[in-house]
């Protein structure tokens, strides 16, 4: 509609100026055009609306009533829009980067579950991941944070606790309704054990560990990737093992549960890194602090969770 009704935008911007200094010589000066463009422009934009928007007398110039109304609204909404871009302006100055490194199954399933939460607490972070691959580490050049299970060897390092290295056998409600548990398979199902190639803790390691007895003739699923292992359980293919932090968050909201009540605490720990060569900015001081805070509670839920599914799991019931 406005389309039709406005030749062009630049019609437009051009009356507002005309108006505003209330001088063709004054407009064009402030548009670095000449005066007679003005006046064309003017008079070509009047001749599309159809009535007057200046009275003329040599020189001077007059907003005529018409011209007055299309004043007031074009003057308003270009302050709306001014307003606005200032704004814009305003909180992308005060954008801040923040760039973090983790695992992808930390990324998958710890991180990216509470981005709301975090955006609501950072609105103005820009985040910036960086996946961790365990074929090898190293601290990547320009990473604010780091999460890494134990440390690198690296004088140059600042290290904060974040989590205990639990390990828990987890599927879905789903399967364990099909399969059973481990120590009350249903009759005539055989269980799946999903495992990481070339992990450096196996299914057996954990069912030596914990004393539970390890499935009879189970069919074996493996993958390369842990986030595939992780997704295939909470499909429902089978029991994985889980490690926490990156399952907490799973377990929590109920997409696995555990299927076995042991836990493996192997005494290795997960740590929040930064470099100390440089200042840490006040703001990654913040989202370390948070980021452990919601670890902290995730902790606590998981152990909550595991004491109150051991006891149901006893009577044959799961959470």
């Amino acid at each position: 509609m406005l389309r039709r009704q406005i030749p062009s935008t630049n019609s437009l911007f051009t009356f507002e100026v005309v108006a505003r200094l209330g001088s063709f010589s004054k407009a064009a000066k402030e548009l670095n055009v000449t005066q007679p463009a003005i006046s064309r422009a003017i008079s070509g934009f009047e001749t599309h609306l159809g009535y007057k928007l200046f009275d003329r007398h040599g020189r001077w110039i007059k907003l005529t009533p018409n011209g007055m109304r299309l004043f007031r609204a074009t003057s308003t909404a270009f302050k709306t829009v001014i307003d606005a871009l200032n704004d814009i302006d305003q909180i992308e100055d005060s954008r801040e980067n923040v760039t973090i490194s983790m695992s992808s199954a930390a990324l998958n399933y710890w991180f990216i579950p509470r981005l709301t939460a975090f955006k609501q607490r950072f609105p103005t972070v820009n985040l910036d991941f960086q996946r961790y691959s365990d074929k090898g580490d190293d601290l990547i050049q320009g990473v604010d944070l780091c999460v890494r299970l134990s440390y690198p060897k690296d004088a140059n390092l600042h290290r904060w606790d974040f989590a205990d290295e639990r390990i828990i056998a987890l599927c879905s409600f789903g399967y364990i309704q099909e399969y059973g548990t481990l120590d009350r398979p249903n009759k005539g199902y055989t269980h799946t054990l999903i495992e990481k190639e070339g992990t450096r803790y196996s299914m057996g390691e954990f069912f030596h560990a914990t004393g539970q007895k390890s499935p009879q003739n189970p069919t074996i699923l493996k993958f390369s990737d842990y986030s595939h292992i992780i997704q295939a359980a909470i499909s429902g293919q089978g029991i994985a093992l889980g490690w926490v932090p990156e399952t907490s968050r799973l377990v929590i909201e109920g997409q696995l549960i555990p299927i076995c009540p042991q836990v493996v605490k192997t005494g290795r720990r997960y740590h929040i890194l930064a470099s100390n060569l440089t200042p840490m900015r006040p703001i990654v001081e913040n989202i370390r602090d948070w980021m452990i805070a919601e670890m902290r509670f995730d902790r606590g839920k998981v152990t909550s969770m595991m004491r109150a599914n051991a006891k149901l799991m006893r009577t044959g019931v799961t959470l």
